[in-house]
């Protein structure tokens, strides 16, 4: 049920911490992953050595999903694409009266335009296969307000009524889900880490008495890339060792 052989992952955004991680399970269930971002030839070569320690079917592709020729570009050359994983974020933390336009369209324009367009040109093959799975990463700022992080969380927000809307569109062929994560340990919220205060009082609201890993959304990505997820659609899963529970 959750063999992924044959299969082909497309992973936007796969050199940050939670879509390499995703990348890795998937490869590791048998699916070929394609990881996208926009790392130097350098640092490309030196993630697809890591996969290839494993002996996982994995390759690398520049790409800047604010550019929607771009998308098109690293799309076309694959013909097959089974599996779709919009995990690639960006954020501007600022009090909302500080930011910028430039920061709002940046922020809007990786994490909603992107992923709405990246979705539509991918499900264009899908839905001449009648087949293909996409999954969203939104955010526990899809579900409650944080401070500083408006752009994000308007973006985020979207996140969940795009997977709707793309969920009842492309039923019954393409199931459509989200996981949004809690606060997890990755690039961007790593400064925040930095801060004890801070920290001690985010962990005071996580049930489970700490933050997430890379490897906890490992789990939920396969159940919603394979076969055991054809009747879920739609759905946002949090991630969040029980915040929005409590």
């Amino acid at each position: 049920m959750f063999n992924l052989s044959g299969k082909t992952a497309l992973i936007i955004g796969g050199t940050g911490a939670l879509g390499k991680s995703i990348a890795q399970v998937l490869g590791r269930r048998g699916a070929k992953v394609i990881i996208t971002g926009m790392e130097d030839e350098q640092k490309a070569a030196s993630i697809i050595e890591e996969f290839s320690e494993e002996k996982l079917d994995a390759m690398y592709e520049y790409l800047d999903i604010s550019v929607i020729e771009n998308i098109e570009e690293v799309v076309n050359k694959y013909s097959a694409i089974d599996i779709l994983v919009n995990s690639a974020g960006i954020n501007a933390r600022h009090p909302i009266i500080d930011i910028s336009e430039q920061e709002w369209d940046n922020v809007i324009d990786v994490n909603l335009k992107g992923v709405f367009f990246t979705s539509k040109i991918v499900a264009k093959q899908m839905l001449e296969r009648k087949s293909g799975k996409i999954i969203n990463l939104a955010s526990l700022s899809s579900h409650i307000g944080l401070p500083n992080m408006g752009p994000y969380c308007a973006s985020k927000g979207g996140i969940n009524q795009l997977t709707k809307a793309m969920a009842i569109e492309w039923a019954p062929y393409i199931q459509v889900n989200a996981i949004a994560p809690g606060y997890f340990h990755t690039e961007l919220t790593a400064p925040l880490f930095q801060n004890k205060e801070w920290t001690d009082r985010i962990l005071s609201r996580i049930p489970t008495g700490r933050t997430g890993k890379p490897e906890d959304l490992n789990g939920v990505a396969v159940l919603l890339a394979s076969s055991a997820s054809d009747y879920i659609t739609g759905q946002t899963i949090y991630v969040d060792g029980g915040w929005t529970a409590s």
